[in-house]
């Protein structure tokens, strides 16, 4: 791109146009000043270095900015390839889940059970089972289903709807796999595969869902209803199966190329081989864990940047990036660090270099 388009063009971008939607018109303004000039005199600062910005990626650092920063940020940028992990950090909402919620959070709403039952069908649906249910827990929902003493119970905290084979990783049994192979109920975790809030995904036969929802602690623990509101949305895109790869998160990386992963990795690392600091930085093809769990890993292709320190241990350095805010989590391997772009969205890239620059600066 030699010629960066105007600010209004950027705010026509469907990326930036869902964030204005949530953001008072006057700190549109004041986040948006000077956004086009600091992206000029950085584009020829790098000139000759790197491929120029698309509009998609100039539309995710507007987009960023218009958000601001948090008071107080826990914000993780994860570079160690784990997409999923069942103590790790939790995964993004799709933007049409946060939009429901937002617009159910913004005014009066009724309550009622006619959302539960809809979600309840969709699930059904999906799943090709014969009924379903939620609650606001996983826990509680594993809790509750072990109470019922099933014939053929299975916790499948992670199973989803869609396949990560479809996507030449390691197959993984979805909801309606493990239907089929006899379960008489499932209970997964919302926040899993799914790619939805953490909540309490239960199906199986019409009678054992019956029991589950009368139960007393089903009853108790029935779901908030904006996280009914937020896995409804990603529900309804996980019906087609473009729209989850492109629109809900964990989909977003697990079925990312490799081609693509690797040229993001050979542009990042011709920038960070030359920061201060850096002995050197190679893009390299890996196999990496993308899912784990304290039973098993799941260890898939990807590609990686291994950074060398001039004057510090990797693991120093990781120690002090993870003191970062937002932080920036990576594996350290022998003498170097490993930066998996598998479990990374392509607008934490220049977060990345600029991690990797200021390692001279915290001296």
């Amino acid at each position: 791109m030699t010629k960066l388009p105007s600010i209004g063009e950027l705010l026509k971008h469907p990326k930036v146009e869902q964030v204005v939607q949530r953001v008072n018109q006057s700190t549109v303004a004041k986040r948006a000043a000077g956004f086009l000039e600091e992206m000029r005199t950085n584009v020829q600062q790098r000139a000759g270095q790197s491929p120029a910005l698309s509009i998609h990626q100039l539309a995710e650092r507007l987009a960023q900015r218009l958000l601001g920063t948090r008071e107080s940020s826990n914000l993780i940028v994860n570079a160690t390839g784990v997409v999923w992990s069942e103590h790790g950090p939790a995964l993004p909402l799709a933007q049409p889940a946060i939009h429901e919620m937002l617009q159910l959070a913004s005014e009066y709403h009724e309550q009622s059970k006619s959302l539960l039952e809809q979600v309840s069908k969709t699930l059904t649906h999906l799943a090709t089972a014969e009924s379903a249910w939620i609650v606001d827990s996983f826990a509680v929902a594993a809790h509750i289903a072990q109470e019922l003493s099933c014939d053929s119970l299975r916790i499948a905290r992670h199973a989803g709807i869609i396949d990560p084979a479809d996507f030449e990783l390691e197959h993984v049994d979805t909801l309606g796999d493990h239907l089929r192979l006899g379960a008489e109920l499932v209970i997964a975790d919302g926040a899993g595969l799914i790619g939805g809030p953490p909540c309490g995904i239960v199906v199986g036969s019409h009678a054992t869902i019956e029991r589950f929802a009368e139960h007393p602690l089903a009853v108790a623990c029935e779901i908030d209803e904006l996280k009914l509101t937020a896995l409804a949305a990603t529900l309804n895109l996980t019906r087609d199966r473009n729209r989850a790869m492109h629109e809900i998160p964990v989909w977003q990386l697990l079925s990312t190329p490799l081609e693509n992963l690797q040229q993001r990795c050979e542009r990042l690392a011709t920038l960070m081989a030359e920061a201060p600091g850096i002995a050197s930085a190679e893009p390299m093809a890996v196999d990496s864990i993308w899912l784990e769990t304290p039973a098993e890993k799941l260890v898939g292709p990807s590609w990686a940047i291994c950074l060398k320190f001039s004057d510090h241990p990797a693991e120093e350095v990781a120690k002090r990036w993870s003191d970062l805010s937002p932080q920036v989590s990576v594996r350290a391997v022998q003498d170097a660090l490993r930066m998996d772009l598998r479990s990374v969205f392509p607008r934490w890239d220049q977060t990345l270099i600029d991690t990797v620059e200021g390692l001279a600066n915290d001296e």
